[in-house]
């Protein structure tokens, strides 16, 4: 779908700048004259779900909800929600994205309707959560807790990035001078041999071997890896290619166990919002499943909601769960003879993205002394070939002064 941009005017009324939306023009133009409005002039048109994403005009989904959220718990009424972040919004590409809304407003959608029409805009939980504030009438609320939910996500994302940039940058540094020294310098020193007619020592020779494998797989090693990954899944299919990733990354020592707590941090989360805002616990566990983007982990919550059916509380399905804590189920059932299942999955969900942080801050303490480590050994094995290659020249050379 389209966003199409006209100047129309109302009998009686000053021309004004309108967005539409619609499958292609002739659409677009029906739905303006539907609404009693004469196109004057087309200014053009853009893709829904956004314009290109490297020229930055990508609309930002994060600054939509957090100006939403307090309008809509003020009660102020969704489309006028939406007029008042479209008048304040600087941004174009924002503006058109707020008004479009507005427009799909006034054709009779619903909000969460729209949110999935722009496809891979919105994260894959959002139009769940919205429509779930909509069928229940706390639209406001969920829109809170979605904030909320983003923003504490946010600066998790934000958390990771800052504390990798160090780590990243001495394995860079790393990188480029094993490469270098390998690739440039080793072969130079054993040009040196080459042109005394004296055959490379034993140490010398590995090094150039290592040159020379080095030499290639700078670049043959991303080849073979974007094109592995093309026909991994092209021939197993998108959806076995996804799950055997999955498995792949949930195995990796450390940052499988990180991989695996973000993503149930992400599920408990989405359970207390919606728990918290009164949706029915069927409809609220089969929505969490759909936030879990390893299919593996995923896989974990199938058939929970046939359990809830046949009686079984929360607690107990979630017991047998191998992926969650082992905390997790107890402090649940504890909340549910307590009728504070929403708050304890909320602090459920705290605690264990706090002991994530930890684990991720622990990993790259320790993967930055590994890297040196890693550097120093390299260095180290180049200076000591050269020196007993250095050693055998002289030895060579005082053995002909003898003679």
């Amino acid at each position: 779908m389209a966003l199409y941009k006209y100047i129309a005017t109302r009998p009686g009324k000053p021309p004004e700048e309108v967005v539409i939306d619609g499958d292609n023009e002739k659409e677009a133009l029906a739905k303006l004259r539907r609404r009693g409005m004469i196109p004057v002039r087309f200014l053009g048109m853009d893709d829904a779900a956004g314009k290109h994403l490297w020229r930055g005009g990508k609309p930002d989904v994060f600054e939509f909800t957090r100006q939403l959220s307090p309008l809509l718990s003020a009660n102020i009424q969704l489309e006028q929600a939406l007029a008042i972040i479209s008048d304040g919004s600087v941004e174009k590409v924002q503006k058109d994205f707020v008004n479009s809304l507005r427009q799909g407003l006034h054709e009779g959608k619903k909000l969460s309707e729209m949110v999935r029409s722009y496809g891979s805009l919105f994260p894959g939980y959002y139009a769940n959560l919205i429509e779930s504030g909509e069928e229940t009438g706390c639209l406001p609320e969920v829109t809170k807790e979605l904030y909320k939910f983003m923003q504490e996500s946010k600066e998790l994302k934000s958390f990771i990035v800052s504390s990798s940039i160090y780590p990243i940058v001495i394995f860079c540094v790393v990188l480029v001078v094993s490469v270098v020294l390998f690739t440039v310098f080793v072969p130079h020193f054993s040009q040196i041999f080459a042109d005394m007619g004296k055959e490379l020592p034993g140490s010398m020779q590995i090094l150039n071997n290592v040159g020379s494998v080095l030499g290639v797989l700078w670049w043959l090693l991303p080849l073979l890896g974007i094109g592995g990954w093309f026909v991994g899944k092209h021939c197993l299919g998108e959806a076995e290619w996804k799950k055997k990733v999955g498995g792949f990354l949930i195995k990796i020592p450390v940052v499988g166990r990180i991989i695996v707590d973000l993503e149930i941090c992400r599920y408990l989360r989405t359970l207390a919002i919606l728990i918290g805002n009164h949706v029915e616990i069927i409809r609220t566990v089969r929505i969490a499943g759909k936030v879990v983007s390893n299919p593996v982990i995923a896989a974990g919550f199938e058939g929970i909601d046939r359990r809830l059916k046949g009686g079984e509380k929360l607690s107990a399905t979630l017991k047998d769960n191998k992926f969650l804590p082992r905390s997790a189920a107890s402090m649940l059932r504890v909340g549910e003879e307590s009728g504070q299942v929403g708050e304890m999955l909320d602090n459920i969900s705290g605690n264990l993205e706090a002991d994530t942080r930890q684990k991720i801050k622990r990993a790259l303490s320790l993967f930055e002394p590994l890297v040196i480590i890693l550097l120093a050994v390299i260095v180290l094995g180049v200076v000591v070939a050269i020196f007993v290659a250095m050693m055998e020249i002289n030895s060579v050379s005082s053995g002909g002064g003898q003679v």
